[in-house]
């Protein structure tokens, strides 16, 4: 069956894509995923003239070769597979809205990604960052939420979702909402909690000082109101300035620091993966590394035959 305008006329290749592409505005896609649609759906086009096909009763092989093809161009991986899911969406399209029978891009799959770490900072860089003296409230906002990125392995979203209430002081535990709302609990060391205790009480004087009703967000920004995310990167890449620090990272690097330094001093795999609130111990995995150094180290420090020489 081919795609049909309202009169039952067949429709050409570049006709369905135009329809497509104004189905994807009038649903308020936005205008950078416009631009990319564009410019994923242009590349179908041309690999469809240049091999002499525009039917839409195409084979599933079809499209194959098309992937293929982008392969064959040179194309990162990325890039591929994005194209390639601006193509799957539009035949999903036609074929959910009747305009053809079978979808041939429904086996279509992407070029398997190179696996990319985070970036993240070393042990020493991470004790620069957090060498800090607060003087005031901002200076102490600022040691506060670097302190807890990092000894407890919070996600910038889950840091900044913290309310006073979540403050477990007498246990060191601060009470986390993470991904799809599941809840754990995460402990942090006494350095974390000095900092702290110096943060909330600042925080109570810029409360009185600026004549502010009480708020329950633990992280406060200049008018009172919850800190948000975005502040937080902007505050780390000022901290890393201040530090000299080559790095250029994001609030998440701490995390993936916290993992990766607690696995080169021994931690289990498990117990991480539980301060992490991973849900599966392969996505813990992805965030801890080891140089061969290291692993040959801890290999002689555990293995039973090793220690015995």
């Amino acid at each position: 069956m081919l795609p049909v305008d309202k009169s039952g006329n067949p429709q050409t290749l570049a006709e369905s894509v135009a329809a497509f592409r104004l189905e994807q505005r009038a649903r308020g896609v936005s205008r950078h995923t416009l631009m990319a649609q564009d410019g994923d759906l242009g590349k179908l086009l041309a690999h469809a003239a240049g091999n002499a096909w525009g039917r839409w009763d195409v084979p599933p092989r079809t499209l194959r070769r098309f992937a293929l093809e982008l392969g064959e161009r040179g194309l990162d991986p990325a890039s591929q597979a994005r194209i390639l899911s601006t193509v799957r969406s539009f035949y999903r399209w036609l074929f959910e809205t009747q305009r053809i029978e079978a979808d041939p891009a429904s086996g279509l799959r992407n070029p398997k990604l190179p696996r990319r770490l985070p970036a993240f900072l070393t042990e020493g860089e991470s004790a620069a960052l957090l060498d800090l003296t607060a003087t005031d409230f901002l200076t102490a906002r600022l040691g506060c939420l670097l302190e807890l990125l990092y000894a407890a392995g919070l996600r910038v979203s889950e840091l900044t979702g913290l309310d006073l209430q979540d403050l477990l002081m007498e246990q060191r535990t601060l009470r986390v909402l993470g991904k799809g709302s599941k809840e754990r609990l995460v402990p942090f060391h006494e350095k974390a909690a000095e900092v702290l205790r110096d943060y909330l009480a600042r925080r109570r004087e810029f409360l009185a000082e600026k004549n502010l009703p009480g708020t329950p967000a633990l992280f406060l920004n200049q008018r009172g109101g919850r800190l948000t995310p975005t502040s937080v990167r902007a505050f780390l890449t000022g901290a890393l300035e201040r530090a000299a620090l080559r790095a250029r990272v994001s609030p998440h690097a701490l995390r993936h620091s916290f993992a990766t330094h607690l696995l080169s001093h021994g931690m289990d795999l498990r117990a991480i993966q539980e301060l992490l609130g991973h849900a599966s111990l392969s996505t813990t995995q992805r965030y801890t590394h080891l140089d061969l150094e290291q692993l040959a180290k801890t290999y002689e420090s555990a293995h039973p035959r090793a220690r015995k020489h």
